[in-house]
């Protein structure tokens, strides 16, 4: 089985669609419902005892946990001089807590089944980007997170991948009330952002592209 964060919508739901599509047992956790999910864990990614909630129900379903894709996230634009604690901490409980917990939480159930973990990053977390520094911050923790990996599965059949895409078009920057990818005509397609990760997963279990990073032209 796939066990997806965040599929109810943009990549995740994408990412959904594709392991549906090929057969696979999808399992969503996320706030909402996904209608390609097999199964819907819907809790708080931003609240720790949810997040052990949800790793319970995971580990009372006995199929092999393939995959592990941590695709929830949550964007911030708050300038520097306006930048509040609340901010910090739904950034930080959404973009970074949630895939460390969950993770962990789940860490016999993946070491025994050879699970692969997918973080989801961005390419702002190889940068900078004026009035972004939260984002920022919280992505440059995701791939910190993701190289602590490595040397965790270091001689497992685990492999981890760090997926660092620039910006795509989908409601990401909507629910925050200034949608960036209004001109859709430079932004990637979320369907062809999603295909790149499920081809990087696909590849076979002795190849392992630890971080891809994906800029649109």
């Amino acid at each position: 089985m796939i066990i997806i964060t965040g599929a109810s919508d943009g990549l995740g739901k994408q990412v959904a669609k594709l392991y549906k599509e090929a057969g696979k047992k999808v399992v969503n956790i996320s706030r909402h419902e996904s209608e390609y999910a097999d199964v819907n864990i819907c809790v708080s990614l931003q609240i720790g005892k949810e997040i052990k909630e949800a790793a319970d129900k995971i580990r009372a379903i006995d199929e092999p946990l393939e995959a592990l894709i941590n695709c929830a996230g949550v964007w911030s634009n708050q300038k520097m001089g306006e930048i509040t604690e609340e901010e910090i901490d739904r950034l930080l409980s959404t973009n970074v807590k949630s895939q460390i917990l969950l993770v962990s939480n789940l860490w016999e159930r993946i070491i025994k089944d050879g699970t692969d973990v997918v973080n989801v990053a961005s390419t702002i977390g190889l940068k900078g980007i004026v009035s972004e520094a939260v984002y920022g911050a919280s992505k440059w923790a995701v791939r910190g997170f993701s190289q602590n990996l490595l040397v965790e599965f270091k001689g497992k059949p685990n492999r981890v991948i760090s997926f660092c895409p620039s910006g795509f078009k989908t409601k990401f920057f909507e629910k925050t009330g200034d949608d960036k990818t209004a001109d859709g005509s430079v932004w990637m397609k979320v369907e062809d952002v999603a295909l790149a990760l499920k081809q990087a997963l696909d590849l076979p279990k002795n190849m392992e592209v630890s971080e891809i990073v994906i800029a649109r032209k």
